[in-house]
């Protein structure tokens, strides 16, 4: 079982509100947004949207945003894949659907 950077993710799992809420005025109160959303069941634990990214497209994930939009919440991971790849996956955080899909080769030299 490998484990990785997914477990750095477990905070943000236990607490559903990583550093991606809008920090302002009121970040506390999207915090607790989040956390009663996890709480009462209308969004999905981060870890159950980790394992669909991996499982569809593999690599591990570099890092979390849990977003409050104004038609609900967003999980916004990125990873790496197996070829180098940098993604932006957008999932919504209800169902776990995938939204969005963005990603660029990394550019280090190799040729690419």
């Amino acid at each position: 079982m490998r484990t990785g950077p997914a477990l750095l993710l477990l905070p943000i799992l236990l607490f559903a509100a990583g550093p991606g809420i809008h920090a302002g005025a009121h970040a506390g109160d999207d915090h607790e947004r989040a956390r009663s959303a996890l709480r009462e069941g209308r969004i999905l634990p981060l870890e159950r949207i980790v394992e669909s990214a991996r499982q569809r497209f593999g690599g591990d994930v570099l890092d979390v945003d849990l977003e409050d939009e104004e038609d609900g919440f967003r999980y916004e991971l990125k990873l790496i894949a197996p070829d180098g790849r940098i993604l932006k996956l957008d999932y919504d955080a209800a169902t776990g659907e995938l939204l969005r899909t963005r990603g660029r080769h990394r550019s280090h030299g190799d040729g690419r």
